[in-house]
């Protein structure tokens, strides 16, 4: 896993930008100003968002302007790295020459220091790590030079119309890559060398070995001319206005305005939220002093038409859950209050008494939930998603073993083993099929708890069904994402079982308890590595080791010596140390 994580950019920076002359004859062109900043820190922003902590890049033309802007060798807190070239040695042999700074990266993202994009950089690391390719291109399908030859499978066959091989589509290259570090090996030391060389002697030894991803979402320019520069500078209100990828969808905002009873010409500033690994997209809109939350979903997972009719139910029955103002099913668009930024995970350092006493409100609600009687929550029960049972168990086994057993730690398992993993691992369902059944948030964890006027609200709270609540307090209390003691876990299950009709004693429900944590953080390890691996959305990487640490944990308080076995393996296999961070 740790050489799947990219963690080190290199933005070329030592151009002579002879086109930009003379705005250029002082200055390197990325540190060219664009509203009110160099240009160079809009890259360093957009690669900050996928998790990038340290910058390297090469300088020639005016080194000495780029210590100028970062002199603390940093910026935004991550460490920035200079490589001076006393030469100028082209895009390839530039690469070449920082090879002893990433020695420990098995990968990096390479980005060209004069452009402005805010295009998403995920879907180009997941097409890097699924095909398998020494380096993978994005592209746009149109632009003004369109001279990268594509097969349909995304394989590179030409550039610049040089092997004349046209493939199926010509696309523009954005100056965005991913590469492994054993590409440097076909760059000769000290060599000037474009990178366009080293990608074609590459194709033509083996074609497949140069992958692009078309990414067509959001904005891309490339400040290559005067021209082109005084335009960005011209329009960069509006440009900044669109910094969040393509803003609501265009129905967003008329929707937004008859919901709220605005005029037709009323201002609605949205700015894009990022959060989770769902198809739902999330905006926080301004409306004079006020703001809401627009949320448009997918249709990938049928519980998100769920979220407006629960959200009534839950409130119903004294669940604090945000308001929602207005739902349009065939647009998919929901508006809703506004909470705020502050979750239970942002306070996840906060002392003891703060968090338990939040953790107490949310458990209190999560006690009104689960005792709850059906038949008394509004609405059809039929409605929910399928009710955990044996199916669903073992689709949370299955996820495990394909996105992470496989997909991160790569191992196989013999025949036998596997069979007898299942015998553990379903033992353990069966456990939980006994236990009462109960209405379920599913997502119980500290992300989807937010914290208004000092109280705890639910959110994401669309996957609710039937289920076991040992499943809930597992999800809340081994929460990857935060870190308890022994003492604390046991200080809130006595609290929450305080607030239950339950006739079950301390050691009955612990197992119980144990055994749901097990179930649980297989299915977030699963989670995360599809979200990592298959959506490229590395940041769920960083949170394996310690859900690695906490299924080792409650694995060996129930005895699963198989799951404890593979457990260990799979830590040899990643060989990184738990963060939390």
């Amino acid at each position: 896993m740790a050489s799947r994580i990219i963690r080190t950019a290199f933005i070329l920076g030592a151009g002579l930008g002879l086109r930009l002359r003379p705005l250029t004859e002082k200055c390197p062109k990325p540190l060219l100003p664009v509203g009110g900043r160099p240009l160079i820190t809009y890259a360093m922003e957009h690669l900050q968002g996928i998790g990038i902590t340290r910058f390297i890049i090469n300088t020639h033309h005016c080194p000495e302007s780029y210590r100028q802007a970062f002199p603390d060798n940093q910026w935004q807190g991550l460490p920035v790295v200079f490589r001076y070239e006393k030469m100028l040695l082209d895009t390839g042999g530039g690469l070449k020459n920082i090879e002893d700074l990433i020695m420990n990266d098995e990968q990096i993202i390479v980005y060209n220091g004069d452009v402005l994009t805010n295009l998403p950089l995920e879907p180009l690391i997941a097409d890097q790590n699924q095909g398998g390719s020494e380096v993978t291109l994005a592209l746009r399908s149109s632009g003004p030079l369109c001279n990268v030859a594509i097969r349909d499978n995304g394989d590179v066959c030409d550039l610049r119309h040089t092997l004349g091989t046209p493939g199926e589509r010509l696309c523009q290259f954005t100056g965005i890559y991913v590469m492994q570090k054993s590409l440097l090996q076909r760059i000769k030391v000290g060599g000037i060398e474009s990178i366009i060389e080293v990608w074609l002697r590459i194709i033509r030894d083996a074609e497949g070995s140069i992958r692009g991803k078309v990414i067509d979402d959001g904005i891309w320019y490339d400040l290559g001319t005067i021209e082109e520069y005084e335009h960005i500078r011209g329009q960069w209100p509006l440009w900044q206005s669109k910094s969040s990828i393509d803003g609501p969808p265009k129905a967003g905002i008329p929707f937004i305005r008859k919901s709220l009873g605005l005029g037709r010409y009323t201002l609605v500033h949205c700015n894009a939220i990022k959060r989770g690994g769902s198809d739902r997209l999330f905006y926080r809109c301004q409306i004079n002093h006020h703001t809401f939350i627009f949320m448009r979903y997918g249709t990938a997972r049928q519980e998100n038409a769920l979220y407006t009719n629960i959200s009534r139910g839950l409130k119903y029955i004294g669940i604090r859950v945000p308001d929602v103002i207005a739902h349009d099913p065939q647009m998919r668009f929901i508006l809703m209050e506004d909470l705020g930024k502050q979750d239970l995970w942002s306070l996840r350092s906060a002392p003891w008494p703060v968090r338990k006493s939040l953790y107490c409100d949310t458990l209190a609600m999560a006690a009104r939930l689960h005792n709850v009687v059906l038949e008394d929550f509004p609405g059809s029960i039929e409605n929910l998603q399928p009710a955990f049972g044996p199916d669903l168990y073992r689709w949370e086994r299955d996820y495990f073993r394909e996105y992470f057993i496989h997909g991160v730690c790569n191992i196989s398992m013999s025949n036998q083993f596997a069979a007898e993993l299942e015998d553990e691992l379903n033992t353990i369902a069966a456990h939980l099929m006994n236990t009462p059944v109960c209405l379920i948030h599913r997502d119980l964890q500290s992300q989807n708890i937010m914290i208004h006027h000092g109280k705890t609200f639910w959110i994401d709270f669309q996957g609710m069904r039937l289920g076991s609540r040992f499943y809930d307090l597992a999800s809340l209390l081994y929460d990857p994402y935060v870190l308890f003691t022994d003492e604390q876990r046991v200080e809130l299950l006595r609290f929450y079982f305080g607030q239950v009709r339950i006739g079950i004693q301390e050691p009955e429900y612990m197992t119980m308890f144990h055994e749901a944590a097990v179930q649980r953080l297989m299915q977030a390890l699963g989670a995360y590595g599809y979200l990592g691996i298959q959506q490229g959305k590395q940041s769920f990487l960083l949170h394996i080791p310690q859900a690695l640490d906490y299924l080792k944990q409650v694995a060996s308080c129930v005895g699963l010596s198989r799951i404890l076995k593979l457990i260990s393996e799979c830590r040899d296999k990643i060989r990184v140390s738990p963060q939390n961070s």
